[in-house]
């Protein structure tokens, strides 16, 4: 028998899958076919390590940010674990720098009371009260900065940004999310990658770009960035100094106001313009819901594998 935690309560997992053992003693998880096809049960798990079956059928990244199916799960130890959309753990940080980096964005950095866990690409959830929260995507690198880097683009009239911008105080406590997200870059790749973010899309590749450079790989990045408008352009000498320091590493940029129409496409085609061999390559977009939607049907009509498709798309906030 193995112990199993999970909404805080403890499961005693003898013979059979891990959903038939919750299921028995009155859990609430969600599932159909029990045969790891339709991936109702699909959970994460937060302590321990589940069987590699478990995994079997989900994408690359999903097993990275340890997702497994509860229906497939036979424990070998004591496991925590959580839903997808549920248990989130949060935690407390601190602001320790503020900066606006263009006119648009400011950058933060946070510093976590605890040890916290992310990988990069991921994003926390960052709370101005219990019920009033925004998604930002983490900049950092997790192999090397435990600090967390966030680039908030301010809304006008919004309810966060603004708030974040110009009243927390140094030195004030905010309190975030854990990590979340599967958009995320891995410890093993040897695939050439194409980055491609719109604004603030930067900042979760600008993380993927610090740990793909320092943990090693050789192949070859490029990276295209398309901005508003060229005062819009930032990072701008710490991308230039990763592309020399990086021989590996191309860096672009894309002012959307040099185009009249079609402003999405005219990034999307240029982006993607001199990707040879696209069977080849892994692309990331981050930034724009109709800039993602349309690069990653253009990148897969050029040749580009579904399976080698990331996206993170920055949804506006219906309430500002």
């Amino acid at each position: 028998m193995v112990t199993v935690t999970y909404q805080s309560k403890q499961y005693q997992c003898g013979n059979g899958s891990l959903l038939d053992n919750l299921l028995e003693q009155g859990a609430s998880i969600p599932f159909s076919c029990k045969s790891g096809l339709c991936q109702a049960c699909e959970m994460k798990v937060l302590e321990g390590v589940v069987p590699a079956k478990a995994q079997v059928g989900l994408s690359e990244n999903k097993i990275y940010a340890k997702h497994f199916l509860a229906c497939q799960c036979f424990p070998e130890e004591s496991l925590v674990i959580a839903s997808l959309d549920g248990e989130v753990h949060n935690t407390r940080v601190t602001l320790i720098d503020r900066v606006q980096v263009n006119p648009s964005i400011v950058k933060l950095v946070l510093r976590p009371e605890e040890e916290f866990d992310y990988l990069a690409g991921q994003y926390i959830r960052l709370y101005q009260s219990k019920n009033e929260f925004r998604c930002y995507s983490i900049a950092s690198n997790p192999d090397s900065e435990k600090d967390i880097e966030l680039h908030i683009q301010i809304i006008n009239n919004g309810k966060l940004s603004p708030w974040l911008a110009n009243h927390v105080a140094m030195g004030e406590q905010i309190e975030i999310s854990e990590a979340m997200g599967t958009c995320i870059y891995p410890d093993k790749n040897t695939h050439p990658t194409l980055f491609i973010a719109s604004n603030s899309g930067l900042a979760p590749i600008y993380g993927m770009i610090k740990k793909a450079l320092f943990q090693g790989d050789k192949q070859e990045f490029k990276l295209y960035h398309g901005v508003t408008q060229e005062s819009d352009k930032y990072l701008v000498n710490e991308l230039t100094l990763l592309s020399h320091q990086f021989n590996n590493l191309n860096v672009n940029w894309f002012d959307y106001s040099l185009v009249n129409d079609n402003k999405h496409q005219s990034f999307i085609h240029y982006a993607l313009s001199e990707l040879v061999s696209p069977q080849d390559w892994k692309v990331y977009f981050c930034g724009n819901p109709d800039m993602v939607t349309y690069g990653k049907k253009q990148s897969f009509l050029k040749g580009v594998s579904m399976k080698n498709l990331f996206s993170d798309s920055f949804v506006p906030s219906k309430t500002n």
